[in-house]
C-alpha cells in the first residue's frame, strides 16, 4: 500500500475543508421588525438552510422600498415585501424574478379605536363602513399601500376619501399611540397591530381581508401579497442555490402550518422579537394567530397578477404590467 506523506494529507484534507466551505452559500434575506419573515427564521432556527447546504442570513430593513433598493444595490440577496413594490420597480425597468411568496395573505387590515361606537359592526362589510363616515383614519404614510386600500374599502361602501379625514401616523410602534390617545379614530395597519388590539384594548379589527373580508379587489390580493425577490442576474448565476433555498422554505412552510408546533414557531419570534411584558407577549401572539395562515411559500401566479391590475385601476402604475415576466417559481 502507497503511503502519502503527510505534508500531502494534511493538503488534501485542507483543500477539502475549503471545498466544503465553498459549497455553503450564504443568502442575505430582509427581513422586519415584528414577526417579520417568518418563514426563514424558522427555517433557520430549525436547521433546514444549513441541511439544504446554505446560510440564510436575514437583514433588518424596515421599509420595502428601502428593501427593494438595498436589493438592487447588491447589498441583500433576497427582498421581502408587497406586490406593489415589486412591481413599480419592474415597471420602471429593474431586472427581477419572483422565487416564492413571503407571506401569502394581504398585510393590511381596518381597526377602529375603543373609543369609537361601531353599530354596523355585527353587519360585517361594507355596512360597518358607514360607522367611521366624518372620522380620522391613520395609514402608514400618504400615497402608501395602506392608504390605496383604505380607499378601496371606503369605495367598496358607496364612500369616498373626502368622506373621511387620512392621517399618516407611520408603523404599529408609533400608530398605537396615536390610536391610545385618540388621535385618531381608525387605522389601517399591518401586524403587530392587531395584536396591540387584542391585548392592549386599545382598539378592534373591523375588516380583515386575510378572513375574506372586504372589496373583492382587495380579497383577491391573498396568494399573493407578499413575495420574496431575487434580481435577475442572480437568479441566472444562482439557480442551484435558490433551489436549495426554495427546499428550505418548503420545510419550513411545513413545519409552521402544523398546528401541533405552534408554540415552537411563537418561540422562533419571540426568540427574534419580543415586546417587554405580559401586554407585548400577548400582543405577538395574538398577532400570530392571526397572520400563521399567510406563511407560505407557494404563490398563487392570478393574485399576483391580479396585484399587478390594481395597482394599475388605482392609478399606482401607468400601464398594465404581465407578472409572468417575473415568475421564476422555486
Amino acid at each position: 500500500m502507497t503511503r502519502l506523506p503527510l505534508a500531502a494529507v494534511l493538503a488534501s484534507l485542507a483543500l477539502t475543508t475549503t471545498m466544503a466551505v465553498a459549497q455553503t452559500e450564504t443568502l442575505r434575506i430582509q427581513d422586519y421588525p415584528g414577526l417579520g419573515n417568518v418563514l426563514v427564521r424558522v427555517a433557520a432556527a430549525n436547521g433546514y438552510c444549513d441541511k439544504h447546504g446554505i446560510k440564510c442570513e436575514l437583514k433588518t430593513i424596515p421599509a420595502a422600498p428601502l428593501g427593494m433598493q438595498t436589493l438592487l444595490a447588491g447589498d441583500i440577496d433576497v427582498a421581502f415585501g408587497p406586490t406593489e413594490v415589486v412591481v413599480q420597480a419592474a415597471n420602471k425597468g429593474a431586472d427581477l424574478k419572483v422565487i416564492g411568496n413571503g407571506s401569502r395573505d394581504n398585510s393590511f387590515f381596518l381597526m377602529a379605536g375603543a373609543h369609537v361606537e361601531t353599530p354596523n359592526a355585527a353587519k360585517g362589510y361594507p355596512a360597518v363602513m358607514a360607522d367611521l363616515k366624518g372620522k380620522k383614519i391613520g395609514v402608514t404614510a400618504r400615497g402608501s399601500g395602506a392608504e390605496f386600500q383604505l380607499l378601496s374599502f371606503l369605495k367598496g361602501a358607496g364612500l369616498s376619501g373626502s368622506d373621511v379625514t387620512i392621517v399618516p401616523v407611520g408603523a404599529p410602534n408609533t400608530a398605537l399611540p396615536a390610536m391610545a390617545n385618540k388621535q385618531i379614530d381608525a387605522l389601517v395597519s399591518f401586524a403587530p397591530m392587531d395584536g396591540f388590539c387584542v391585548a392592549m384594548k386599545v382598539c378592534r379589527v373591523l375588516v380583515d381581508p386575510r378572513k375574506g373580508e372586504g372589496p373583492k379587489e382587495i380579497v383577491s390580493l391573498n396568494g399573493g401579497a407578499t413575495p420574496m425577490t431575487v434580481r435577475g442576474d442572480f437568479a441566472q448565476k444562482k439557480a442551484a442555490t435558490l433551489d436549495a433555498f426554495g427546499k428550505a422554505m418548503r420545510e419550513s412552510e411545513a413545519f409552521i402550518q402544523n398546528p401541533a408546533n405552534f408554540a415552537a414557531v411563537l418561540k422562533v419570534v419571540n426568540d427574534t422579537f419580543k415586546i417587554e411584558g405580559p401586554a407585548g407577549a400577548a400582543a405577538v401572539e395574538a398577532s400570530l394567530r392571526n397572520s400563521i395562515n399567510s406563511a407560505r411559500f407557494s404563490l398563487d401566479t392570478k393574485a399576483f397578477q391580479h396585484a399587478a391590475d390594481y395597482l394599475h385601476s388605482t392609478g399606482q402604475i401607468d400601464k398594465v404590467f404581465d407578472t409572468s415576466k417575473l415568475l421564476q417559481l422555486r
